[in-house]
């Protein structure tokens, strides 16, 4: 940067051999050096008029002394010392205008700034570029030069005696050493090993070597020293004849003003001239080591004066200045940048190899680095995600997501059996009363059922499923009989009718007993279906007579015999229905989850443990069922249900066949009948009671507990729970009007309880209090038979709801099944608190098929929380006295 490839005249090759020192020079004693001819003419150019605006004014110093040597330059320790040579100057301090014949009025340059030419230090990590020195700044008093080189100082210039002294090699490289830590905190950039074009070469290959061992870290730093700066005009007529000649160009200059193009574009600098290079250090003498032209060893560029960089910032660009002459070179020679040449080349010679390499050549010499990878990880993680948004979005698009609807209230879906039409309710749509099985008529009367598989049971059009059916025939706790025989249909309730994204399903099973009141509190909720994007589907199943008589008439006239459970064959009918078409209400078959309560959970878990519900549902919930199960054959119950053939006053299975619905439920025995739960009685049969639920050979071919410790329950889980006082009911609650502590101890005395002398310690369990009652025949009818259930299942959780609410305090019944299903009614902050906590308990278990880990496996007490902190000390009570399972609830 900044070099010429000068072709330089007879005097100037003269002047550039004299420069040439050998390794120890000696001083000229005889007169000043004569200077080269073009480091007078670009010591001769006129300042310009920003020069002189920025110049500071000199200040003579009055301890200078003059100096009569002529400048000479001495290496020693790899430093080199440049001495500038003094002119002759008269009494006054002023050259002598007769030594410089035809030299304008101005000024030469360095004798305007009268003082040394010196490179400006770069600080730490910057780029050395040419013309960065300092220029407006006194000269300190240790070295400030390029790699801490020492410019010996004209007195004459500055107006007063030059300095006695000048400071050695050893002290500059000693300067050099300590300056050296701070110049190379920058960086990369810092360690920029740039040459000074313009140095003294070493005389020797051996020479150079030694400056290198001694002062290397000094070399590698060292800064370009400008041709201004190197090289001042002698005194003689030469000198001032030639540097008249070269000012007339510049004065000039200012009148042909080429266009500026900035500082960057001045300041550009080829690649190739930035990296250094490692190159072997030749010997002084050598005909390819120019300095001028910067063949220096490592190639290193150095700086040039200010007046370089001013010339430069003058001219348009460095490329235009070749047409001007006189303005960077000698005579008008082109200045010429064999850096950018040698960097053109060889970019030329890259761009050739790479286009005679294959692709996969060059993709395989290329070494990956970290960042490299991460871009590459970062598009095709981009490319993916687009390649999915596109596919999800066009995808979709191929089929509706959600039906449309009509009029605002009415939406329409298929069935296999054809298209029904639901209406819209708090939010969600309901299709009440469609169909799924044959109608149990007829000669299907006491058959199991059989799914619509013949376009004879279909409809025609579209079925407008808006209204309830009736449901089967069922006896409620008051006495009253209603029903219809034709009943087997189900309602579903869902938030919206869509093919993506299905949302889980829960089948309500409700019945207080096996002979009614059926769905009881498992009724729908529309306004909960949209709340927790939940499917409820309520079918309708046989009860009573219809649902469940197992007689030897109705067992031999059937292929295979068998008779009983009809209202099972009811509810995997129903299931299979779901499977195959809740897809088109929005729901996943998958993801089927039985809720049953009371009766309906005793059933739940009796299709649980049957092989002909595999695959049909995927878990169970079952709140406050019974715990007994039929284990005897099925001739054994044949015999003890005949008593309902003499009531019906019947000998065969054409005569129950013709009789009319209402006759078949008048005949029922009053000891199949509901019954209100209370303390066994010190003389209640255990055995005698009637079990609705028999062992078929078809449903149920053995016991649920069999199945159980077997563990072949089809991979179902069980959530099993109830109320603490489960067992409260009006029909006790009325027995006495005060339940007083005396009337609870005469009734807990009355039962099997004071038969086994155990009312005592049972009174100092509960209380003796009509809270304290219910709680203690819940424990022995319900809630410990079903404790000693979830031992035997190994995927079974359990549970206990202790919250009170009402008038009487107490956990009832329908406590927990109310709050999941949103009909409870919460008075107080503790209550709101356990309805939160059993909906959350309950829906996670129906979207994710799991409790919640923390609670996973537990005795949960569900009161204000659920806490795994149930306490089973009474249980074991009762079970240790044999109460527990004997006297358990069967319905």
């Amino acid at each position: 940067m900044g070099e010429t490839d000068e072709k330089e005249t007879a005097p100037a090759a003269a002047t550039t051999n004299d420069t040439q020192k050998p390794e120890t020079p000696t001083p000229n004693v005889d007169g000043p050096e004569v200077e080269s001819k073009e480091t007078e003419k670009l010591l001769g150019n006129t300042p310009t008029d920003e020069e002189e605006e920025k110049r500071p004014p000199a200040s003579p110093t009055a301890d200078d002394k003059p100096q009569t040597k002529a400048s000479s330059e001495n290496v020693a320790n790899g430093e080199e010392i440049i001495n500038i040579p003094e002119e002759a100057v008269n009494g006054d301090g002023k050259k002598d205008a007769a030594e410089e014949p035809g030299k304008t009025d101005k000024p030469n340059k360095v004798q305007a700034e009268e003082r040394e030419v010196k490179p400006k230090k770069v600080p730490a990590g910057a780029f050395k570029l040419p013309g960065f020195f300092n220029k407006n700044k006194d000269k300190p008093k240790e070295a400030d030069g390029a790699d801490n080189e020492l410019l010996e100082k004209n007195g004459p210039e500055n107006g007063g005696e030059g300095k006695e002294g000048t400071k050695t090699a050893g002290e500059e490289g000693k300067t050099g050493a300590e300056d050296k830590p701070k110049r190379t905190a920058g960086g990369f950039f810092a360690n920029l090993k740039l040459r000074n074009p313009f140095a003294k070469k070493p005389a020797t290959a051996e020479t150079a070597g030694e400056a290198a061992d001694k002062g290397g870290a000094e070399e590698e730093e060292k800064d370009e020293v400008t041709a201004e700066a190197t090289d001042k005009p002698s005194v003689g007529e030469e000198a001032g004849g030639d540097a008249t000649e070269e000012k007339k160009p510049v004065e000039e200059e200012p009148e042909v003003q080429a266009p500026r193009k900035g500082l960057l574009e001045a300041l550009r600098v080829p690649l190739a001239s930035i990296i250094p290079k490692r190159f072997k250090p030749v010997a002084s003498g050598d005909p390819d080591d120019d300095i001028e032209l910067g063949k220096t060893p490592k190639n290193r560029a150095g700086l040039a004066s200010m007046e370089t960089l001013d010339d430069s910032l003058k001219d348009a660009d460095t490329k235009d200045t070749v047409d001007k002459p006189g303005a960077n070179g000698t005579d008008g020679e082109v200045l010429v940048k064999p850096e950018d040449k040698e960097a053109k080349d060889k970019a030329a010679e890259a761009e050739e190899d790479a286009q005679e390499r294959s692709l996969l050549q060059r993709v395989q010499s290329y070494r990956c680095s970290v960042d490299d990878i991460a871009i590459i990880a970062g598009v095709v993680i981009f490319l993916i995600l687009v390649a999915l948004i596109i596919a999800f979005t066009f995808v979709g698009k191929s089929e509706p997501i959600t039906a449309p609807v009509r009029d605002g209230k009415y939406i329409e879906t298929v069935t296999n059996c054809g298209r029904v039409e639901g209406i819209l309710e708090d939010g969600s749509f309901a299709f009440r009363g469609i169909p799924y099985a044959v109608p149990p008529v007829g000669p299907n009367r006491w058959k199991a059922a059989q799914p619509i598989e013949s376009i004879e049971h279909c409809w025609n059009g579209t079925l407008k499923a808006h209204n309830s059916t009736p449901v089967c025939w069922q006896i409620y706790a008051d006495g009253k009989v209603d029903g219809a025989e034709d009943c087997l249909t189900l309602d579903v309730i869902t938030p919206h009718v869509r093919y993506d994204n299905p949302l889980p399903v829960v089948v309500l099973v409700g019945a207080e007993s096996f002979t009614g009141d059926s769905p009881g509190k498992l009724r729908p909720s529309t306004r909960y279906a949209r709340a927790r994007d939940v499917i409820f589907v309520r079918p309708n199943f046989r009860l009573n007579v219809f649902g469940f008589l197992a007689l030897e008439q109705l067992t031999k006239s059937t292929h295979p015999p068998t008779s009983g459970n009809y209202g099972l064959t009811d509810l995997i009918v129903a299931l299979k229905w779901i499977q195959l078409n809740i897809p088109h209400f929005g729901g996943d078959p998958k993801s089927v989850t039985l809720f049953g309560h009371r009766a309906g959970g005793t059933i739940v878990t009796a299709l649980a443990s049957s092989n002909k519900t595999t695959k049909l549902f995927a878990r169970t919930w079952v709140s406050s069922g019974a715990s007994i199960f039929p284990g005897k054959p099925l001739a054994d119950s044949e015999k003890e249900n005949a008593l309902y053939m003499s009531k019906i006053r019947c000998e065969d299975t054409n005569c129950l066949m013709e009789k009319e619905d209402e006759d078949i439920l008048d005949a029922v025995p009053d000891v199949w009948r509901r019954t209100f739960p209370d303390l066994p009685a010190a003389d209640e049969n255990a055995t005698a009671r009637h079990e609705w639920l028999v062992l078929d050979g078809n449903i149920m071919q053995q016991h649920p507990a069999d199945v159980w410790s077997a563990d072949v329950s089809n991979n179902v889980r069980y959530v099993i729970g109830s109320t603490t006082h489960e067992a409260h009911n009006t029909k006790l609650q009325l027995k006495y009007t005060d339940w007083t502590a005396e009337l609870v101890t005469r009734h807990v005395n009355e039962s099997i309880v004071g038969k086994l002398n155990l009312t005592e310690e049972a009174l100092r369990r509960y209380n003796a209090t009509y809270q304290g009652l219910v709680a203690m025949v819940s424990d022995i009818r319900t809630i410990c038979p079903l404790l000693t259930i979830t031992q035997k299942l190994q995927s079974s959780q359990f549970y206990v709801v202790s919250q009170t609410g009402g008038e009487l305090a107490i956990a009832d019944v329908d406590s927990d099944v109310q709050a999941i299903l949103g009909r409870y009614e919460p008075k107080t902050p503790e209550q709101r608190r356990y309805v939160s906590a059993i909906q959350q308990l309950f829906y996670h278990y129906v979207s994710h098929g799991e409790i919640k880990h923390e609670l996973r496996k537990k005795l949960l007490d569900i009161g204000q929380d659920a806490l795994p902190t149930y306490n089973t000390d009474n249980c074991l009570f009762w079970i240790k006295n044999d109460v527990v399972p004997r006297y358990a609830r069967l319905d």
